[in-house]
């Protein structure tokens, strides 16, 4: 199967509850996109933690004045 910008791509089957299928429906209704690309950008987010992690960072979310709003814990 051909994806994206000519790239392979592999099919999976994923099974979620009705709640977390909802919420991944309303998040990625909010941005105008489809559950693909929610995924698709959580598994992006997820990899930038990861790496972060790995080199003793932190992944924070900043306000406007730069002020660390939430702290992400458990990767």
């Amino acid at each position: 199967m051909i994806g994206h910008a000519g790239q392979q791509s592999v099919e999976y089957t994923l099974t979620m509850s009705d709640a977390l299928n909802a919420k991944l429906n309303r998040m990625a209704a909010a941005n105008g996109g489809d559950p693909r690309e929610v995924l698709a950008k959580a598994i992006a987010l997820y990899e930038v933690a990861v790496a972060a992690h790995g080199q003793a960072c932190s992944l924070v979310v900043l306000d406007a004045n730069n002020q660390i709003q939430t702290k992400i814990e458990g990767l």
